[in-house]
């Protein structure tokens, strides 16, 4: 009995075309078990990593891959809230342009855009002491870019604050994956610093090692096998 992968039942366009395999069975069949880890369900459910495949392609700009990885997430049981949370995670972690792709993505696969807001906001209130407890809960110490903001911009911190309580604690995407999602975005981004920070956050918020390491496998389709290497440092620097 052959322990090949089924090339045919895998997400990845380049295998399903079978140009990879005219060229080469051997690098076919290897990427296809990287594709065994990225397409099904494993430590992390298939539909998660398919969204963290999607956005960390929209932050690298690689628009057909993003459309590919959010229709597949969404066939496996991706939820609209779900794909609006990863929207603000991205929002907070790339900015505008990448947010706006990747919300103009979702809003074409479920045809449904987003309205107005239905209630006024409320006061907030906050100050850079409070800014600087939170950092100190989360992180355990203050980071040192964090207290040059509090001295030199304190209004920015604030909206920092309340950007990243929202998207790592209050989102419509569960905290794990938000923290998961983020390890395959900066793993494509080649930083093993912040695969660091939100490996970590994975940590706290229930992620098991397994879990860790296959978010960042996830970066492999979207930005190589050089993704792994930052990847794996970010994680293996957070480990007792």
């Amino acid at each position: 009995m052959s322990t090949n992968s089924d090339h045919n039942t895998l997400g990845s366009d380049v295998l399903l075309s079978g140009e990879v395999a005219a060229m080469s069975h051997k690098f076919a069949e290897g990427y296809a078990r990287v594709r065994d880890v990225t397409d099904r369900d494993g430590a992390v459910p298939a539909w998660a990593k398919a969204l963290y495949m999607a956005a960390a392609a929209a932050v690298k700009g690689h628009d057909s891959l993003l459309t590919k990885e959010l229709g597949r997430s969404k066939d496996l049981g991706l939820s609209l809230n779900d794909a609006r949370g990863a929207a603000l995670t991205v929002l907070i972690s790339r900015g505008e342009s990448v947010y706006a792709k990747f919300t103009t993505a979702v809003n074409d696969l479920y045809g449904e855009e987003i309205g107005d807001p239905k209630e006024p906001s409320p006061n907030f209130e906050l100050d850079k002491d409070a800014c600087l407890e939170y950092f100190e809960g989360y992180f355990g110490f203050i980071p040192t870019y964090v207290q040059l903001m509090a001295e030199e911009a304190p209004r920015a911190l604030e909206g920092y604050v309340l950007m990243r309580e929202f998207s790592l604690a209050e989102n419509l995407l569960d905290a794990k994956h938000v923290e998961l999602l983020l390890c395959t975005v900066n793993a494509a981004e080649f930083s093993s610093r912040f695969v660091n920070v939100h490996a970590n956050g994975a940590r706290n918020a229930g992620a098991s090692e397994a879990e860790i390491v296959e978010s960042v496998i996830c970066a492999l389709p979207v930005s190589g096998v050089a993704s792994w290497l930052p990847g794996a440092d970010g994680i293996m620097e957070g480990r007792d």
